[in-house]
């Protein structure tokens, strides 16, 4: 009997990865999806493998928050001076800004 589980594959299909590049608005050419079902199938492995490190492997934890609290306390906002300054085309009392995500075509 061995010590450390045998790592089960994550096999990635070519299915897969036509999904995850449709929903990442990605254009895949079809000989390639073998080898990116490849490449994720690793990724997943090296993944798995991590997951099986005994938390006691990396020693013990650092005395107090990582990061120092601070009050959270409210500021002024400066409302319209700050729109004014991110976002100085405006409509209807908005700020414009330009489109970054996708090519608005379905």
């Amino acid at each position: 009997m061995s010590s450390s589980p045998e790592p089960h594959s994550s096999a990635v299909t070519p299915e897969t990865v036509r999904q995850i590049a449709t929903l990442a608005r990605l254009r895949l050419p079809e000989q390639d999806l073998a080898l990116w079902s490849r490449q994720l199938s690793r990724i997943l492995d090296y993944i798995d493998q991590l997951k099986r490190i005994p938390e006691e492997a990396f020693g013990a934890p650092a005395a107090g928050p990582a990061t120092p609290l601070r009050d959270d306390a409210s500021r002024p906002g400066h409302g319209e001076e700050a729109l004014e300054a991110n976002a100085p085309r405006r409509l209807h009392g908005y700020g414009v800004v330009p489109r970054v995500v996708g090519s608005g075509q379905g």
